[in-house]
């Protein structure tokens, strides 16, 4: 059993490794509080049945949380690391023995990279697993039996991962990975769809949008004139070709030409 204010108030502390303690069981929900400076947190190979509680953990730190190998784990609750840290945070949940994600689960968090993968018995991320987090920039589901991805919280991902994901055969639409630029699957039917699938730059900028560009054109065509009678006196008359409207919409539109290709496998 690991007690109550074990690791607490302890502003100079940057690591914490629980590792290798098959007979640890417990570890009290107030074990982790006010640590500023924790950068990371290992607990592995233990045989706790709950993730530990870390909403009063407070890092001010971007954060690696490493939970590996505690096949006890099962469930892993809404709201389970709202309080972990004020920037970003990787979170590797990787080789326990999840069988349940709740809904709101990484709730209040800046999620870099989430590993779920070795989770053999996870069947589901619910719709709204990633409602309330800033989603996962990499998600990693490989060798667990996940049959659908939540149908939000994707837009933000860069790489996917799932690999020996059998029962993963289904994708959701693909414009829903707006940001995806990497992907290993199982599936090489999957790959083929992303080779047929050309993303759009113009998606992803809204300067690519020519309504609304002109609209904001006409609104300086509008009132740009009475603005520079307001300034004209203020500046030399070097400065004022900032202020025409007909320099302030001047950028290149060939960058709305632009496609962006999704690396995937196998092929």
């Amino acid at each position: 059993v690991i007690e109550a204010n074990v690791f607490s108030n302890l502003p100079k502390l940057h690591e914490i490794r629980i590792e290798k303690a098959n007979n640890l069981v417990y570890i009290d929900q107030d074990a982790f509080q006010n640590l500023p400076s924790l950068k990371y947190l290992s607990i592995s190979n233990t045989g706790i049945k709950f993730l530990p509680t870390v909403h009063k953990l407070q890092s001010l730190q971007k954060v690696l949380l490493d939970i590996q190998d505690n096949i006890n784990i099962r469930t892993i609750e809404r709201n389970s690391f709202m309080g972990l840290s004020s920037e970003s945070v990787i979170i590797r949940l990787n080789k326990n023995g999840i069988r349940e994600i709740q809904n709101h689960a990484f709730n209040g968090t800046y999620l870099d990279e989430l590993n779920l993968s070795d989770n053999h018995n996870l069947e589901k991320l619910p719709n709204e697993v990633f409602q309330g987090a800033n989603a996962p920039v990499v998600l990693d589901i490989s060798k667990t039996r996940i049959s659908f991805l939540p149908a939000s919280g994707l837009e933000n991902i860069k790489k996917l991962r799932a690999r020996s994901t059998y029962h993963l055969k289904k994708l959701p639409a693909l414009e829903k990975f707006v940001a995806l630029i990497e992907a290993n699957l199982t599936y090489p039917s999957h790959c083929c769809a992303f080779t047929n699938w050309k993303r759009q730059i113009s998606a992803l900028h809204p300067i690519c949008n020519k309504s609304d560009v002109m609209q904001d054109a006409d609104e300086q065509l509008r009132t740009g004139w009475h603005r520079r009678s307001v300034v004209e006196d203020s500046f030399p008359n070097n400065y004022m070709d900032f202020d025409s409207p007909e320099n302030e919409f001047d950028f290149d539109y060939g960058l709305c030409n632009e496609v962006v290709h999704v690396a995937c496998s196998p092929k």
